[in-house]
Formats: structure tokens, sequence, C-alpha cells
């Protein structure tokens, strides 16, 4: 594919601060993967919704993606937990390994992902 293609996947307003997120599909290559966004420290952050462990949705079938204190961002499968502004593993199975961010932007009250990589799967 190549290239970046801007995609509304929210309104700013959907994205609370430490709040649940929003999800959302992207596609690499013929493999589609989830993804999130959150808001940490009044920013956007869009991450694959993978965990660096074993290849498992950070929330499960849950609607949550930080941990209960509400500082990180947080495994439900193994406990992995991860910096929120960074998708660096801090404690758990994966400690030192990251989660795969991708590119995204917020303006005119929406949250767009701009990734070269991935693109966005409807």
């Amino acid at each position: 594919m190549g290239g970046s293609v801007s995609h509304c996947v929210g309104v700013s307003s959907d994205l609370q601060e430490k709040g649940p997120g929003i999800l959302f599909r992207v596609i690499k290559e013929g493999t589609i993967y989830h993804a999130l966004m959150i808001r940490i420290n009044q920013q956007a952050k869009a991450y694959l919704n993978v965990c660096a462990h074993a290849a498992l949705r950070l929330n499960g079938d849950r609607n949550t993606f930080f941990s209960r204190d509400g500082n990180y961002l947080y495994c439900h499968a193994h406990g992995a937990t991860y910096e929120p502004e960074t998708g660096l593993c801090i404690r758990g199975p994966c400690e030192g390994l990251s989660l795969i961010p991708l590119t995204s932007s917020e303006r005119d009250g929406r949250l767009y992902l701009e990734d070269e990589t991935y693109q966005y799967y409807e």
C-alpha cells in the first residue's frame, strides 16, 4: 500500500482521559489487527491492541485498557503493564518490549488514524 491515509476513527469528546478508549481495526499486508485509541495527559494515543507477550487483545472481553489505578495500560490476560505514553512494558512477562504505536492525530474535534504502515479497516 504505502502512503498515509487519514481516516476518522471517532470524535474527540468520546475519548475521555484514562477512559475506555476507542476500538477499531487496521490492516497490514492482508492481515487484520485490532487497534485502540486512548487519551493520556490530554493527548490521544493509538496502538495495536495486541499484547507484546501473547498477541492477545489487551482488554480481552472488557471495555477498559487501564489498570485499576488508572495509571497504566494493562493486559487482562497475563498482567503485562505498559506505560500509556510510550507503550513500553514495565512489568509482566514481556517487560522491556513495547506495544506497536500507530500514527494518529486530533483536529477539529475529531480523531484520525494517519499511519503509513497500518491502514484503517472497516
